[in-house]
């Protein structure tokens, strides 16, 4: 079962759908996918980042996230788009999207990566599936950073050497706008 399933996954969508729009909003706004783009959204939760990415000129995106919970809230809020072939769901781990899922212009990961542990395997996914120079966006709650990682340094350490390790050619972390300026924000460069 994943983390977000039963009754606590059905709990953590209205949660999530409070909580998590200021980062999702921004992590779209970070990435400015241009007309034309296909775009992987990792860990898509209640699917708000989907709605905001199809709101823009994007061709397609894909999410990938384990929770059924999580599928079927983003399936509801994305009915037209999964309708339309704009939008393909898919159930797993984010380390097991499939590799022929891509190629993307670009990614964003909402208060996703502290959880994808250890993360070089999802690192290595996202090195096969973006293109050269497309850009990830991470935005995560710092109080999960330290929680998963008893640091926020040390989670930020460990995502960018595992991006570096991966081939990633530039990694920065600072603070996102989101939550008060208390949320980390990851910005890599394929």
């Amino acid at each position: 079962m994943a983390m977000f399933d039963g009754v606590a996954g059905r709990i953590a969508v209205r949660v999530m759908e409070r909580t998590n729009a200021e980062a999702e909003r921004e992590a779209v706004r970070r990435l400015a996918a241009g007309p034309g783009a296909k775009v992987l959204v990792m860990g898509f939760g209640p699917g708000i980042g989907l709605q905001h990415l199809l709101e823009g000129p994007v061709a397609e995106v894909v999410g990938v996230d384990p929770s059924q919970v999580m599928h079927d809230a983003a399936a509801r809020r994305n009915a037209l788009a999964l309708a339309e072939g704009r939008l393909r769901l898919v159930k797993a781990q984010a380390a097991d999207l499939p590799r022929d899922a891509g190629p993307f212009d670009g990614a964003i990961a909402v208060h996703t990566l502290q959880i994808c542990r250890p993360f070089a395997p999802t690192a290595a996914m996202l090195a096969d599936v973006l293109r050269p120079g497309a850009q990830l966006i991470g935005i995560t709650h710092g109080w999960a950073a330290r929680k998963d990682y008893g640091e926020e340094s040390l989670f930020t350490d460990a995502v960018a050497q595992g991006l570096a390790g991966a081939g990633f050619a530039q990694a920065r972390h600072g603070r996102a706008d989101a939550e008060g300026g208390t949320a980390v924000l990851l910005e890599a460069v394929r």
